[in-house]
């Protein structure tokens, strides 16, 4: 069993690694089975894990209070997924707007709470908080607003910050850009090593 395990993930590599030679119906055909697998098994996981046990958990529990939050929930889920039929696109939107609204709320809440609240704390008396300060307007200046035109040497500043908070953009992007492709460069390698060493143990 191992040994035909070894195998397909040997032809499925190779399937893969053959995009760099050309965009081939191999490529094509590996890379929609790495999406059709990977799609089957989050929805089964969402299947069983989640609706399935808050069903069960629905028809168990004899708290009022917890199974209304339950029926709520099962809701808010069934909205979402109208989104996928025509007629009931507004329904759809609905649900998703709720969940983009509660994701965004708590993503947001814990973002200054937990990230910059602390840190703002931690720095205090160290220069530290200015510098933060200082880079987070100049971050929405860049991003949200325009320079006002209240006389040429505000108008500098302005551009002076929107610039700064570009140049920040820009160093960040390509931070996690140099992040993903270290990371890409070191699957390369790996899957190469694998390679190398299947390939090895066959031949000896």
């Amino acid at each position: 069993m191992g040994s035909i395990g070894m195998v397909v993930a040997l032809l499925l590599t190779l399937m893969i690694l053959s995009y760099l030679i050309d965009d081939t119906a191999v490529y094509r055909l590996a890379a929609s089975l790495l999406v059709g697998l990977s799609v089957g098994y989050f929805m089964a996981v969402v299947l069983w894990n989640v609706l399935i046990s808050q069903w069960r958990e629905i028809m168990t529990t004899t708290d009022s209070l917890r199974r209304g939050l339950l029926f709520l929930q099962v809701g808010l889920g069934v909205l979402i997924l109208a989104k996928g039929v025509p007629r009931l696109g507004l329904v759809g939107d609905l649900g998703l707007a709720i969940a983009l609204g509660i994701g965004l709320g708590t993503a947001g809440a814990g973002a200054v709470f937990g990230t910059l609240g602390p840190q703002l704390m931690a720095g205090v008396g160290q220069g530290i908080s200015v510098g933060l300060v200082a880079t987070l307007l100049a971050l929405l200046a860049a991003q949200f607003y325009r320079p006002p035109a209240r006389g040429p040497v505000w108008g500098r500043v302005w551009t002076g910050v929107q610039a700064l908070g570009r140049a920040v953009w820009a160093f960040a992007l390509g931070a996690l850009f140099g992040s993903a492709l270290i990371t890409g460069i070191s699957l390369l390698i790996g899957r190469a090593e694998f390679l190398i060493q299947t390939l090895s143990q066959w031949w000896r």
